[in-house]
């Protein structure tokens, strides 16, 4: 069983098997941790590592096109920290933090 291949189920597989939330390898990285395959193992997707969450560039298109947000909040070399948002016209729009609006 060790050397066979691993294949991915037919579409039409009436025992289609996904793996959700199980010890793993990630495929692409090789990062060890808690992960799901859309394709019976063929395909493994760490999500949760012993450093914390792990993202992945699909995941980042996901939320890139199913998600809105009004400011994004960023830190200068310095340690000073602001916000970016977009006016009406589509131009960017920097503004400082403010002291104690911290946790926005």
């Amino acid at each position: 069983m060790a050397n066979e291949q691993l294949k991915s189920p037919d579409a039409d597989a009436k025992n289609h098997s996904s793996i959700i939330l199980r010890d793993g390898y990630d495929t692409e990285t090789g990062v060890p941790g808690k992960g799901c395959s859309p394709d019976n193992g063929v395909h493994f997707y760490v999500y949760f590592t012993s450093a914390g969450l792990m993202l992945h560039q699909k995941d980042a298109k996901m939320i890139s096109n199913n998600l809105t947000f009004e400011k994004l909040r960023f830190k200068s070399p310095n340690g000073t920290a602001f916000y970016l948002s977009v006016s009406d016209d589509g131009k960017p729009v920097f503004t400082p933090v403010e002291k104690g609006d911290e946790s926005s």
